[in-house]
């Protein structure tokens, strides 16, 4: 729930998500560059559930598509007949990063695990993680997931725990 995050009098801090989720969107020319995966294991999973067919990376996973650097310790790539429709990554933790421009410069996620619905154009995050640039500060949280889509970010704490959503913005100096 976004209500820790929304003071009547000041929006700022919503705002702020709204566009640190924005910025999360691939620059034109990731999204034309060459998604490349590498690992030091795969394993061609032979089962195809309705029509989508997996194919599982571990050690030393590393995938990059232009700006775009991932770091994990495992990576299950699903694909149907319109190409990759999902990539669940696993680490401890999996690192994220991607310059967004000038202005921002780049955006980091860390994870435990990340579930980057490409078809829905959704990004599930779990396992402390931590969203940081430079000018948003950081976010911390057990689960947040973006819809990139729409830029809206919805972060929630695991049910039983003291672990809050939490951000930080950096005061002006």
């Amino acid at each position: 729930m976004l209500k820790p995050f929304i003071n009547p009098l000041n929006k700022t801090p919503f705002i702020l998500l709204v566009i640190m989720a924005s910025n999360v969107c691939a620059l034109e020319t990731d999204k034309a560059a060459d998604f490349e995966l590498d690992a030091d294991n795969f394993l061609n999973l032979p089962q195809v559930t309705n029509g989508v067919t997996r194919v599982k990376f571990w050690s030393n996973v590393s995938i990059q598509q232009g700006t775009l650097k991932i770091k994990a310790d495992e990576a299950v790539v699903y694909s149907g007949s319109d190409g990759m429709e999902k990539v669940l990554l696993k680490g401890s933790p999996v690192q994220m990063e991607q310059f967004i421009d000038s202005n921002y410069g780049k955006i980091n996620i860390i994870a435990k695990q990340i579930d980057f619905m490409m078809k829905d154009e959704m990004l599930f995050m779990s396992g402390n993680v931590i969203i940081s640039s430079k000018i948003q500060g950081k976010m911390h949280g057990e689960k947040i997931s973006m819809n990139l889509k729409t830029k809206e970010i919805k972060g929630t704490k695991t049910e039983g725990s003291d672990n809050r959503v939490r951000l930080v913005i950096p005061g002006k100096k």
